[in-house]
């Protein structure tokens, strides 16, 4: 609705200015996230004061980022208000970063309701806030203004239980260039991971936005979102199962019972979900009342297509987790570096033939380079036990829920009775395959 307001140029420049400072987020970040998520699960007994080093290494990096990339905006020739409106951005991603520090402690203290709390507070505050400007009149500029105050709210809300848990001590600010740079020597693998994801999932916008214009750029916006809001699902949960593989890491048996569980919570719903949209793709560009039908079916096959990525992550997104949580960190960064320059190299060739659909086959291609390096990987390396009956229960209940849609769609039926029924048929589908009983406590 906010794209459909705005309109698709508007949108398109928000997008390209977002995954512009989406690829400089390594400087926010530098791995310490998952580092000290995967550190303070195995070595639960931290002292504030140790854990303030941390916290004020955060803060320093989130005042220096937003003036690091209006620069960066400056010479790509940014002017005026487009300035304004990277600083805005980037500034929204200073907090964010701020908040994934203190999910990442609640992670590694196991404390998963806390978690997942923080994790839907900004998003819940962003559609209040985005609610009010839809019913008062909303601009780019108030749109991204409501953006950052939802995130700073929720860091407020979320840093309050945190500070009770972990005492004061924790978060206040400590100079200490020795044991900052001692940081980044143990971090650095995990921010190298964090560079090349994010080169990984946003270097898409930007080439399309280089190469084909804002137009453009909004159009894939529309599609991308949708993936970006659905793969948010497994950006809650595989969190969770991060620490606890860090947690269980020395127990194969332990470390196999959890990898099934994470299977089956992130590839069951993430299944259906790619189905209803291969066969309902226009119903979610609803909201996009102004757009042509011509748009709406370029947004759509976009979207039908990068839902393939989305599938394939149903199957084989909790191995990569796995693996950044079990020292796997050096073998991620190769395999993303080769994903990264296939999906540029295809974009090149692929975005002047077919527009914006040649950068979804581009994302589907590399991710699932990525997935079956990551699956080859855990094979050789024997270092835990994949259920193979497993893959084959779920690649049954994908034949089983795109069948139900098949015959929803030949039968004529709506497309929300559509849902329900194919819903009914995978929740059957899956106790019938008795995949709860791999459901174990955390």
């Amino acid at each position: 609705m906010v794209q459909d307001r705005i309109g698709h140029i508007q949108y398109g420049l928000f997008a390209a200015l977002n995954a512009l400072s989406f690829l400089f987020i390594v400087l926010l970040d530098i791995g310490i996230n998952q580092f000290l998520t995967k550190k303070f699960a195995s070595e639960t007994e931290k002292s504030p004061e140790h854990l303030s080093v941390y916290f004020s290494f955060k803060l320093i990096l989130a005042l220096v980022y937003p003036v690091f990339m209006l620069l960066v905006g400056y010479l790509m020739g940014y002017r005026g208000f487009e300035l304004i409106l990277l600083l805005m951005i980037s500034a929204c991603y200073s907090v964010y970063q701020l908040l994934m520090y203190i999910r990442a402690k609640f992670q590694a203290s196991q404390f998963f309701g806390l978690d997942s709390f923080a994790s839907v507070s900004d998003k819940t505050l962003l559609i209040v806030f985005t609610g009010i400007l839809l019913l008062t009149g909303i601009s780019l500029e108030n749109y991204t203004a409501a953006r950052l105050a939802a995130m700073a709210a929720a860091l407020v809300l979320v840093a309050i239980p945190a500070v009770k848990i972990y005492s004061r001590k924790a978060f206040i600010f400590r100079w200490s260039r020795n044991e900052w740079l001692a940081i980044v020597k143990e971090t650095y693998p995990f921010a190298f991971i964090t560079i090349l994801f994010s080169l990984h999932d946003k270097i898409d916008q930007v080439m399309i936005e280089r190469m084909l214009g804002e137009h453009a750029s909004g159009l894939y916006a529309a599609a991308y979102r949708w993936l970006d809001a659905f793969m948010m699902f497994l950006w809650i949960v595989l969190p969770m199962f991060f620490a606890r593989f860090a947690f269980v890491k020395d127990s194969p048996k332990d470390l196999a019972k959890v990898l099934s569980m994470a299977q089956v919570v992130s590839g069951v719903p993430m299944i259906y979900i790619s189905c209803f949209v291969w066969f309902h793709s226009k119903q979610f560009f609803f909201l996009l009342g102004n757009s042509t039908p011509a748009e709406i079916t370029e947004m759509s096959l976009c979207l039908q297509i990068l839902f393939g990525a989305v599938f394939i992550h149903a199957m084989f997104a909790c191995l990569g987790t796995l693996l950044s949580a079990t020292g796997g960190e050096f073998f991620m960064n190769k395999i993303l570096i080769v994903s990264i320059l296939l999906n540029v190299v295809l974009n090149v060739f692929l975005l002047p033939e077919i527009g914006i659909s040649g950068a979804a086959i581009a994302t589907v291609i590399s991710n699932f380079v990525i997935s079956v390096a990551y699956l080859i990987y855990i094979l050789i390396k024997k270092e835990v036990q994949l259920q193979y009956q497993l893959f084959f229960k779920l690649l049954l209940i994908a034949a089983i829920t795109y069948s139900a849609f098949y015959l929803a769609e030949y039968y004529g039926l709506l497309w929300w009775v559509s849902g329900i029924c194919a819903g009914v048929v995978v929740l059957a589908s899956a106790v019938a395959l008795k995949l709860h009983h791999m459901l174990y406590k955390l």
